[in-house]
This record gives C-alpha cells, structure tokens and sequence, in this order.
C-alpha cells in the first residue's frame, strides 16, 4: 500500500531485471544448440552426399575412362588408378567435402575385350 492507501500491483525494477537476464541466457542457450544442430545437419548432408558424389564418379569412370565435373565449389576430387595385372587396374576416387570429411572407394575395374 501507498502512503494515499492505494495498493501497488506490478513488478519491482529488480524483478524485472532478474526477469531480463533469465530469458536472455535462455535465448542464448536455444541459439547455442541451434548453432550445434545446425551444423550437424550439414555435415551429416555433407558425408551423404560425398558418399553418392565418390560413387558417381566410380560409375563415370568406368563408363568413360574418366570423371565427371566436381559437383559444387569446394569440393576436391581425387583419382588413382594401379595396375592389378595384365587386364585389370585398382582405381580409387577420393572425395573431400569443405567441412573436411572424405569419402574414399575403390574398384577393381577389368578389360576382358577381345
């Protein structure tokens, strides 16, 4: 109550800010593991899509003898081939994806052509 004898109702200026800081590190918080999840996403998109690019390109050599165009900026290609005898070679592709992951395959392709 007021000197006049009014109530008061309402928030003190001290409430109000303890009130304040709560919701900001909570907001800080939901951001934090906003940031985390979103880049989990991406690097798990990354990892799939570096596993399909490595198998295409497997696919593209085999077909042509040689590879396809990298399929976005950043992304690094990287072929080897052994000779696994006479008919036969080893190739490997490797594919870098610009979070760092590499998806590596191999593949033991053959000419039995007359």
């Amino acid at each position: 109550m007021t000197d006049d004898g009014t109530s008061q109702q309402g928030f003190s200026l001290p409430e109000a800010l303890i009130a304040m800081l709560l919701l900001s590190v909570s907001l800080l918080g939901l951001m934090n593991y906003y940031q985390s999840l979103t880049y989990g996403f991406m690097r798990q998109w990354q990892t799939q899509e570096a596993w399909t690019e490595a198998h295409s390109q497997l696919e593209a050599h085999a077909a042509t003898g040689k590879g396809t165009e990298p399929l976005a900026e950043k992304w690094n290609y990287q072929f080897s081939g052994v000779s696994a005898g006479q008919l036969c070679q080893r190739v490997q592709v490797i594919v870098q994806t610009p979070a760092k992951y590499q998806a590596v395959l191999h593949r033991l392709e053959c000419n039995f052509a007359p």
